[in-house]
């Protein structure tokens, strides 16, 4: 979920604008008297803008940040940028990335810490245009799962699934297609392929055709842990973090009391949500996101650690890392 490319819709190209460099709550060019006490924090968006983000422009827009004594500035990476660079060179404090990327990155040595997860369900799944009646993992063997790349969350995510399955790598053959999920399925180039709960599944469902999709992460027993805010070093204190964790959570909960809201804080990010059309692919995209924010039914952004020690021996075991990190997370 979150690669260097967040799920973004096929569409997401014309939805896109030029990369954010700042957007803060308040336009006043000068700092009023209450924002001289904020504490500034810059929090990196690791895709162009999408709605998928719609939580931190709301945050920002409605003043909820500010509300806790944030000045909370986004900004958006380009679509080369590696995910963790501005973070780890001071550009950043706080990055928007799948928690699952930063402990590989952290057990390479990379300062990375995990400190509140956005999407408490794991937003990869298994996916074919085709019914499979009873359709599990174990459907996998003996078929081709189209991946973008040996790299990333997908690539953790088919991991896990043959995992979860009992299978071998030799059960499965894995292909590297690049982002192009959707067509190399179309054009039978493999049987199955590695995408997003509210990307790729989304746009399956809008063809009106056959769908099966199977998540590879049990949301009872997580194996893997997605968009989560990561931080590095103690440049930010706990408290700061702590209410960073609590802005993120208030402001999901403020998009799914109000969607709407949401859609039109997205749409001073992204003009094409002006098309009526286009707003309303958003809208179901925003709808398939909001399901991954939430835990027994309501918003949630602790920290797993139990998921957080089984993503270690999973990620271990398959050979992605030698040794899982000493301290993967903060406890803010």
């Amino acid at each position: 979920m979150i690669t260097r490319r967040l799920p973004a819709l096929a569409v997401a190209a014309a939805l896109a604008v030029a990369p954010l460099t700042a957007c803060s709550a308040g336009s006043e060019p000068e700092a009023s008297a209450s924002a001289v006490d904020l504490t500034p924090v810059t929090v990196g968006l690791s895709y162009i803008p999408n709605v998928q983000f719609s939580a931190f422009y709301v945050g920002v827009e409605q003043g909820i940040f500010e509300d806790l004594g944030l000045d909370v500035t986004l900004r958006h990476h380009g679509e080369q940028e590696d995910v963790f660079g501005a973070l780890l060179g001071g550009q950043e404090d706080v990055v928007f990335a799948s928690a699952d990327e930063a402990m590989v990155a952290a057990a390479s040595g990379q300062d990375l810490q995990t400190f509140a997860t956005s999407y408490q369900q794991f937003p990869a799944e298994v996916m074919t245009d085709r019914a499979i009646e009873g359709a599990t993992l174990a459907d996998l063997k003996g078929h081709t799962l189209g991946i973008p790349g040996h790299y990333g969350s997908s690539y953790y995510a088919a991991l896990a699934a043959i995992h979860q399955a009992g299978l071998t790598e030799d059960d499965v053959t894995l292909q590297d297609i690049g982002y192009t999920q959707l067509s190399a399925l179309a054009a039978d180039q493999v049987d199955f392929i590695v995408g997003f709960h509210n990307n790729e599944l989304v746009q399956l469902q809008a063809t009106g055709g056959d769908v099966t999709s199977i998540p590879v992460s049990d949301p009872e027993s997580p194996t893997l842990v997605g968009p989560s805010l990561v931080t590095s070093g103690d440049t930010l204190s706990d408290e700061t973090l702590a209410a960073l964790a609590e802005g993120m959570l208030q402001a999901e909960q403020a998009v799914i009391d109000d969607p709407e809201a949401a859609l039109d804080a997205t749409a001073e990010q992204v003009p094409a949500l002006a098309d009526a059309e286009q707003r309303a692919v958003a809208g179901k995209v925003l709808a398939a996101t909001t399901e991954l924010w939430l835990k027994d039914g309501k918003v949630d952004v602790t920290v797993d650690t139990d998921a957080f020690g089984a993503m270690g021996e999973f990620l271990t075991q398959a050979g992605i890392i030698d040794q899982a990190p000493a301290e993967p997370y903060r406890i803010v």
